[in-house]
């Protein structure tokens, strides 16, 4: 009992480290770990024209822009992949390990995602700091969807609520403050009521209406990076 509880615990506070990490932030040189991956360069937009000054985190997600960008995400999940293709083969012979021809491949691999990232962009017809805006609710709410599916916090408070069904009276009566202070914080990540809060409620339903494709993407972005 007290494992799985432990379990959940950490789990919660987990996601409660990643809230905080929400708000938007300037993405790294080589795009991750903000998947799918941004371009080089450029911060967090404070402001988007079309009067998305008024959304939480200064940019507001349209259903324009947001098609675009699953294409651009998708673009680049191809681009990922054959360029990761390219340097697992260098890296993959015995000869070159540690050698100039596995730096020069390295770097090859960086200059050609970031030529195919500013590519992706100018064809979906975004602009950096649509990229920027896009990704960081994007990535909030796709990763925290993906998150409770990964840890299946449900399935969880499941098992933790029939083994407290099994404990005394006086048990359950001293459990029961911690698990419903758990189901509270469950069902708070399975809305996104902190996403919604950070990025708002249009922003989120709008990237919700594409959800498929954005987890699609995600995944064959984690898929792609994780094989390196």
């Amino acid at each position: 009992m007290r494992r799985s509880l432990w379990v959940l615990c950490a789990a919660l506070a987990c996601s409660a480290c990643k809230k905080e990490q929400a708000s938007p932030a300037p993405p790294s040189e080589t795009g991750g770990p903000r998947l799918p991956a941004v371009p080089q360069g450029g911060q967090a937009p404070v402001e988007a024209p079309g009067g998305a000054e008024g959304a939480p985190g200064g940019y507001a997600v349209t259903p324009e822009k947001l098609n675009a960008y699953v294409g651009y995400q998708r673009k680049l999940v191809e681009a990922y992949a054959a360029l990761s293709k390219e340097l697992a083969a260098v890296k993959g012979k015995p000869e070159t390990a540690g050698s100039m021809a596995e730096v020069n491949a390295t770097m090859k691999f960086i200059e050609g995602k970031a030529v195919a990232e500013e590519k992706a962009r100018k064809e979906a017809g975004l602009s950096e700091t649509d990229i920027n805006g896009l990704a960081d609710v994007v990535t909030a709410v796709i990763g925290q969807r993906q998150m409770v599916q990964t840890l299946q916090f449900d399935e969880e408070l499941k098992k933790l609520e029939a083994m407290q069904a099994k404990l005394s009276q006086e048990q359950q009566k001293e459990l029961a403050p911690q698990l419903d202070a758990m189901r509270e914080r469950v069902e708070s990540i399975r809305q996104l009521t902190e996403v919604r809060r950070t990025y708002g409620d249009a922003n989120v339903d709008a990237v919700l209406t594409r959800e498929a494709d954005l987890t699609k993407n995600y995944q064959d972005m984690m898929s792609t990076f994780g094989k390196r």
